[in-house]
């Protein structure tokens, strides 16, 4: 057996064999079959660390380089790679070290060797065609750098299409919303048992798109509206004899994990200093400084998605969090969330609005519609449920497994 389905997620990557299994690629996670795709190069070693593993050693260490959500750097001709122990390192060359940990890891679960792959991919990695482009020829290299030999690639929402089809027993006209942590994408699909077998599957597909809205969005709008203050958003320190508010280039990278490790660059630390010294805010600042030098951002996601999670079941949640000068402890309602993510599922329902435009030309409405399958981390929020449930009805919502939908049918695809 030499053919696979993998799912390279912004913050899980999963892999799954042709009949649908998922196969356990992370041991020491709690969920095995989910591969976290993080880095961790440890200061003065000549290891490299991954997924549960490379939390846990940077966790434990904190000296050296955590790479995170790197994903999302495919479609950005600006970075082209960073500099590490020396040497740079291209964005395939890092994309590469996650993939092949991946493959190497579903070899020893199935006990085959998998050179054959069918690689998922967003909808839009960019509304630029050349970027678009871009990342994928990217992602295809570092396929290849990682011991695939045959790369067929595959819209993440189709692939999460096939492993609805395998639960149902009648054709259907299908919407399915996928949301990732970096992207949200929309696809209107024909799904059945008559046309499963069917090779080429391009045909079946009414109308697919895409928005830059997913998890991650959700968490930095609990980080800007609940938490920046606690870091010295709204104060002000003096700088050549007048009071200047924090520059909004730092305040900006709070917002993204992946960004904050950019803060840390010397002319920032610097601005740090100063600030430490003149801000009318002293314990805020006290608490930047220690979230950006003591490499707290990772810790504090995990604090922030965990309240996002409670708030799926609970109309509100207390996020804690309490690590050197960083100490949080701030209520997040239900009611709170919504309004803060307001922007957000607008954003989700324009770009529906944008697939049943396309659908419309082909003279297919959202009235025929069978079933609208939601998958994915932020299809738990309530107010994303709702956001569809208003438009298509209880009756027609179903849900999946929320992390492995994507990857279970990319393997169903890869028996082709």
């Amino acid at each position: 057996m030499a053919a696979c389905g993998l799912d390279f997620g912004t913050s899980n990557s999963a892999l799954a064999l042709p009949s649908g299994q998922v196969l356990p690629i992370d041991p020491p996670a709690d969920e095995k079959r989910l591969f976290r795709s993080v880095i961790f190069f440890p200061e003065g070693e000549p290891v490299t660390h991954t997924g549960a593993e490379a939390i846990a050693h940077y966790l434990d260490d904190g000296e050296g380089r955590f790479l995170q959500s790197i994903k999302t750097w495919l479609p950005s001709a600006a970075f082209t790679g960073t500099q590490i122990r020396g040497r740079v390192f291209k964005l395939e060359e890092l994309v590469a070290i996650l993939l092949r940990r991946v493959r190497t890891r579903a070899e020893e679960a199935c006990r085959h060797s998998l050179t054959e792959v069918v690689l998922g991919r967003p909808a839009v990695f960019s509304t630029d065609p050349a970027l678009d482009a871009l990342a994928q020829g990217r992602l295809e290299q570092a396929a290849r750098l990682a011991g695939f030999t045959q790369i067929r690639f595959l819209i993440e929402p189709i692939a999460a299409a096939l492993a609805y089809e395998a639960q149902i027993t009648k054709d259907e006209l299908v919407l399915v919303a996928d949301f990732g942590a970096g992207t949200t994408d929309l696809t209107l699909m024909r799904l059945g048992p008559e046309r499963r077998t069917r090779a080429d599957r391009r045909p079946d597909v009414v109308a697919s798109t895409g928005v830059y809205v997913g998890g991650d969005k959700f968490d930095a709008a609990i980080m800007k509206h609940k938490l920046l203050k606690h870091f010295g958003a709204g104060t002000t320190y003096r700088e050549m004899g007048q009071r200047l508010p924090i520059p909004p280039h730092v305040v900006n990278k709070l917002l993204s994990w992946h960004e904050m490790a950019f803060i840390r660059e010397r002319s920032t630390q610097e601005l740090i200093q100063r600030m430490l010294k003149t801000s009318d805010n002293l314990p805020a600042i006290e608490a930047l400084h220690d979230l950006v030098m003591h490499n707290l951002g990772y810790q504090l996601f995990r604090a922030i998605e965990a309240a996002k999670v409670k708030l799926s079941s609970a109309t509100e949640t207390r996020l804690k969090f309490d690590d050197a000068r960083v100490k949080l402890d701030v209520k997040v309602t239900r009611a709170e969330f919504e309004r803060f993510s307001k922007p957000l599922l607008d954003e989700l329902s324009a770009c529906t609005d944008r697939l049943f435009a396309a659908a419309a030309a082909q003279g297919v409405g959202e009235a025929q519609v069978d079933a609208v399958f939601l998958t994915g981390g932020s299809s738990q929020i309530p107010a994303v449920r709702e956001l569809f449930r208003e438009r298509f009805g209880d009756a027609r919502l179903r849900s999946g497994d929320a992390f492995t939908s994507v990857a279970e049918g990319m393997g169903r695809a890869a028996r082709e």
